[in-house]
């Protein structure tokens, strides 16, 4: 069933390595690779919608693997496995015989739901479990915004600089009172996060030269996210 709210959590998918994400040369163990993905909506969900994977494991050994095959999967903060919004394929938890250059098809149903997602850049990883190596893994970004916002992003008048190690944020609206802010690089993990009334400068925490979000809370519940480098 499809969550009837308007509001949307936008996929801000980009997979490493052009089509999927691959993690490290895979030359031998068990793998698991990106096929594609769907969402319930095409590039929109709201939290408590799903976002299906599909997948193949592959045996890159020459040799056939039999063993128990498990798979894990966690977001920025939080191992998933267990949460009961992972569901994995059907032979994930048994043994399974995989030959030699074997692959079989996985699908992967993630619930995105809280308390395991929040507004903000996220990060969806599974990765294969058995008593081989593993190979590959998958990775998918999502940037969530609070499905019980009311306004959009572009409603907020905001204006700001980068000034020695510090964001300086300027509203005409006196109204606003910017009560929380996180800084997050790209690829979905929280670096730092600070509450206060009427927040109007940002410190950033010691970083290392690239592209990075900061995520602005309203006190009335609107959420826009700017953009800054380093």
């Amino acid at each position: 069933m499809r969550p009837t709210s308007t509001f949307k959590i936008f996929l801000c998918s980009f997979l490493l390595l052009a089509a999927g994400v691959t993690l490290n040369a895979a030359d031998n163990g068990i793998g698991v690779t990106l096929v594609s993905y769907t969402l319930d909506t095409v590039n929109q969900v709201d939290l408590g919608y799903n976002l299906t994977i599909y997948a193949e494991v592959t045996n890159y050994d020459s040799l056939p693997f039999n063993g128990l095959i498990n798979f894990g999967l966690h977001n920025n903060e939080d191992t998933l496995s267990n949460s009961n919004i992972f569901s994995k394929p059907p032979y994930s938890g048994d043994i399974v015989s995989l030959g030699g250059g074997t692959t079989v098809p996985a699908i992967f149903v993630v619930n995105i739901s809280t308390p395991y997602f929040r507004p903000g850049p996220d990060v969806v990883v599974v990765w294969p479990i058995c008593n081989q190596p593993a190979a590959d893994s998958i990775i998918i970004h999502l940037e969530i915004l609070d499905p019980n916002g009311i306004n959009e992003q572009n409603e907020i008048p905001l204006t700001y600089a980068v000034v020695n190690n510090t964001i300086l944020l300027k509203t005409t609206d006196l109204k606003i009172n910017f009560k929380q802010v996180r800084i997050y690089n790209d690829i979905g993990q929280r670096l730092s996060e600070i509450e206060s009334d009427f927040i109007t400068s940002v410190p950033i925490p010691a970083l290392s030269k690239g592209i990075y979000f900061c995520e602005l809370l309203t006190s009335d519940g609107r959420r826009t996210t700017i953009k800054f480098v380093l």
